[in-house]
């Protein structure tokens, strides 16, 4: 395969085959072409939240395959529409709107165009850490300058001159409101929005606080700005709850504009990004557009895989995974210093001090042992599990960390 495709990718020796087999429900085991079977903690990076082969969402997907498979979106299809439905009934934004696409980045660069439409302003306020996609836009969101470069340069950037690209996007430390108010007061009247993962994946599972969201929507409605957040792997149940936001929000106030991905389509590339019908209503026809997104088995794949999540009661057995896992680690504790961080089923661990990229290795020694996980930042191991995920996968998830760590 490296022959075929881009070097885009550290590729490994496993090529994955097929689910271990469920009548059921979907897996969270995974076999081989050589017939070894790995416990799945990436999930196509949080895109697996039923498993692999739920047999009701494979049914979805074929039903629909056999009626229309594609149109554009100057059409209605009864899928699209079914699943817009229930997709807005699950949003905690009272009255919205909802344009469908494919992937987390293209989500996320609907965002951005929404924002600067609707608002008439051309910068927006991103954070340290942040990890929000791919492609130029969503780059210029994204934190770490080794993506950037040499694509984007930021604003205060050194170098901008040299990138392909200028965004005017502005940076401050996640968690920080008040250098968040420094900056929104440093370019009064230009700020179109703010833009945040409630929990930040792939800087290694840190989670937002209450009072920092709160801050955020208050000094965004101070000065005429949009509150944006970035769902793409913590929505659709992770936290126990349909989005992040509410998790550790609650009701207690909504954002302007939500956009996910990953979980959404149950494995199937859908993505929405979802906003307040007034702000929605700048993107008039000819403003934005998509081939796929909306696509009718996309739709079926997305519908099935919200029913599934409400039939089955998923949404809390991902919320307990995280006390779970703190169970297990209490009598069972790791050789080396660790701290739990993340929300239900979206959970890192990180493994003593950031610099010393104690967990780098582990991305390959757990596979070996029978473990598939990521590493974020060579600090921390992360675990997607499926929702349904409980103590046995949690146990097997640590035991084999355990091993690993002391290979």
């Amino acid at each position: 395969m490296d022959a075929l495709r881009w070097p885009t990718y550290k590729t490994r020796s496993i090529v994955l085959d097929r689910p271990l087999e469920s009548t059921t429900r979907g897996s969270a085991y995974v076999v081989d072409t050589e017939g070894r079977t790995y416990l799945d903690c990436v999930g196509g990076i949080g895109c697996a939240p039923l498993g692999h082969g739920d047999p009701r969402w494979v049914e979805a997907i074929s039903t629909q395959l056999s009626k229309v498979a594609a149109a554009a979106n100057s059409y209605q299809t009864a899928p699209q529409r079914a699943f817009a439905a229930a997709l807005l009934e699950r949003m905690p934004i009272a009255d919205a709107r909802v344009f469908l696409c494919s992937t987390g980045t293209e989500s996320t660069e609907a965002a951005i165009k929404l924002a600067v439409k609707a608002t008439g302003r051309d910068i927006i306020l991103s954070f340290e850490r942040a990890f929000h996609g791919r492609s130029l836009g969503a780059l210029a969101l994204t934190a770490n300058p080794a993506y950037r470069q040499p694509y984007v340069r930021c604003l205060e950037e050194d170098g901008a001159a040299d990138a392909f690209a200028q965004m005017k996007v502005a940076r401050v430390p996640f968690g920080d409101l008040e250098a968040a108010r420094e900056l929104c007061e440093r370019y009064r009247g230009r700020i179109a929005a703010v833009f945040l993962e409630p929990i930040q994946g792939e800087a290694g599972i840190f989670p937002a606080t209450k009072e920092f969201l709160l801050g955020l929507r208050a000094l965004c409605d101070s000065h005429g700005a949009l509150l944006g957040i970035d769902e793409i792997q913590s929505g659709c149940g992770r936290t126990g709850h349909f989005t992040a936001w509410e998790t550790i929000v609650g009701d207690a106030a909504e954002p302007d504009i939500i956009w996910m991905a990953k979980a959404l389509g149950g494995g199937f590339p859908v993505a929405a990004c979802i906003a307040r019908t007034q702000i929605a209503q700048a993107m008039q026809p000819g403003t934005h557009g998509t081939t796929f997104g909306g696509n009718p088995v996309a739709c079926a794949a997305g519908l099935a895989t919200l029913t599934i999540i409400e039939q089955d009661g998923l949404m809390s057995k991902a919320a307990a995974q995280r006390g779970i896992l703190e169970e297990i680690a209490a009598t069972d504790p790791l050789p080396v210093p660790f701290e739990i961080r993340g929300v239900g089923a979206m959970l890192g661990v990180g493994l003593g001090a950031p610099e010393d990229k104690i967990a780098a290795p582990l991305g390959s020694r757990m596979p070996e042992l029978g473990v598939l996980v990521t590493v974020c930042g060579g600090h921390t191991v992360r675990s997607l599990l499926p929702f349904f995920a409980g103590r046995e996968e949690l146990t097997k998830f640590w035991s084999t960390l355990k091993q690993a760590l002391e290979a």
